[in-house]
């Protein structure tokens, strides 16, 4: 049998990789089929996890206290501590889109009592579905959006709903501009309202 020669090759190379992308396409890996359902009967029992991270100097040798203290006061989430080896960790929150508004608003006095604050808010596409994060560092800056002591004031509303807190949520932690590269500025994005 006769070697095939380099165009042939080349070819045939093509040929695979088009039909392998092709195939990954048509079986639906690069996209996503349907929406995470929270009220879906599989994802109705899941608990909300509050992770809640920690200035190490502050609270290393009390991290027992604190969990008993939140487990007794929160029976309902599961709780992991975590620590910030440093100074104080950012003082964000970040709120999953399955997270009631109890448990959200739970969460936020949580911040301001263990985190010095909160100044912003993560990007509610990163956060996984029944997850709260308190003093995030495991993201990127870019997705944390900064929110005024007003924000928070509405965000913590005990007259919100399920729905309404996550709206506000979603509203709030929304991306309002877009930094441009090489240090020139910022841009802000326009959103459409009727969104």
């Amino acid at each position: 049998m006769k070697p095939l020669n380099k165009r042939c090759r080349g070819r045939l190379a093509l040929f695979v990789f088009v039909g392998f992308f092709f195939a990954i396409a048509e079986a639906g890996a690069f996209v996503a089929k349907e929406s995470y359902d929270c009220q879906a009967e599989g994802n109705r029992d899941i608990k909300t996890t509050l992770e809640l991270k920690l200035a190490k100097k502050k609270y290393g040798k009390k991290k027992r206290e604190i969990k008993k203290e939140l487990q007794e006061n929160h029976g309902a989430l599961k709780i992991r501590l975590t620590f910030f080896p440093f100074l104080d960790p950012p003082m964000n929150i970040g709120i999953g889109k399955c997270v009631s508004a109890k448990d959200g608003r739970l969460a936020i006095q949580e911040a301001l009592k263990f985190n010095r604050g909160i100044d912003r808010v993560i990007m509610q596409e990163f956060m996984p579905h029944h997850w709260v994060k308190i003093g995030a560092t495991d993201l990127a800056e870019l997705t944390f959006i900064p929110i005024t002591p007003e924000d928070l004031t509405r965000l913590s509303d005990p007259s919100l709903s399920n729905e309404a807190f996550q709206k506000v949520y979603r509203e709030l932690s929304a991306l309002k501009e877009r930094k441009l590269p090489f240090g020139l500025g910022t841009r802000k994005i326009e959103v459409d309202e009727s969104e």
